[in-house]
């Protein structure tokens, strides 16, 4: 009899030995299954009683003495049959589960914070933010100082930056302090981004994703502060629009 067949099915090493034991023994009471199958008496009858809930073995009482036998064989397949609507009835009471564990998980979203430095830091952190959006999201923005912005590598970074968003087709708007109106007009035209005006001299440059909030300060060792947060990021668009109202084009 092929053991590894039985195993599949589900029984477990000591119901598979008492099972064979009945098939060679035929009709039998506990004494006889005990010495061929190699199982003690205080386990044996645990065995046959989880095999009779299983439909492969029945008993009959003779002259007061309960007497064990296999069932008809075909009853394999019913015990299948009853563990694959088993399994049919768990998926579906799986799927209500994990429905209802999605909706807690998602209600306690990670929250982190990162630190970069150095153009290729600053590059990896505006890169995350931006695989994380589609074309349904906006990239909002409080833009960095005048001086920084004259700086050539950092006027680079954001023609590149630029070049990745309208990839994504992803809108952006930004606001930006009075002072640096003309710079913008003369060399930060972008298509698919909007601009306004306001008296806002923030101490460092503000980016906001869709879960995502980059600080950066400029310079030629620059420093890049990644904030992960869905609740957060939610904060600094609010925030981002009551400026918006404000500012002027």
């Amino acid at each position: 009899m092929k053991k590894e067949v039985l195993r599949k099915i589900g029984l477990t090493e000591g119901e598979i030995r008492v099972y064979q034991a009945l098939i060679k023994l035929g009709k039998s009471s506990t004494g006889p299954i005990m010495d061929k199958s190699k199982i003690s008496s205080s386990k044996v009858y645990l065995i046959l009683e989880k095999l009779i809930q299983k439909g492969l073995v029945t008993f009959i009482i003779e002259n007061n003495v309960k007497k064990f036998q296999a069932s008809n064989p075909n009853t394999i397949l019913n015990y299948l049959d009853k563990k694959q609507k088993e399994i049919e009835e768990i998926k579906e009471e799986s799927k209500e589960l994990i429905q209802e564990l999605t909706k807690k998980l998602s209600s306690h979203e990670e929250e982190s914070a990162q630190i970069y430095k150095g153009f290729k830091g600053v590059r990896a952190a505006f890169n995350n933010l931006l695989e994380e959006m589609n074309k349904k999201d906006e990239f909002l923005f409080f833009t960095q100082q005048k001086e920084e912005l004259e700086n050539k590598q950092v006027v680079t970074f954001f023609k590149n930056l630029h070049l990745k968003r309208l990839e994504k087709i992803i809108k952006s708007r930004g606001i930006a302090d009075k002072s640096l109106k003309s710079l913008f007009e003369k060399q930060f035209k972008q298509k698919n981004r909007k601009i306004r005006f306001i008296d806002l001299n923030l101490p460092m440059a503000i980016s906001i994703g869709k879960n995502k909030i980059i600080m950066n300060i400029w310079g030629d060792s620059p420093i890049c502060f990644e904030i992960t947060s869905k609740r957060i990021a939610n904060r600094y668009k609010e925030f981002f629009e009551k400026v918006w109202k404000q500012a002027k084009k």
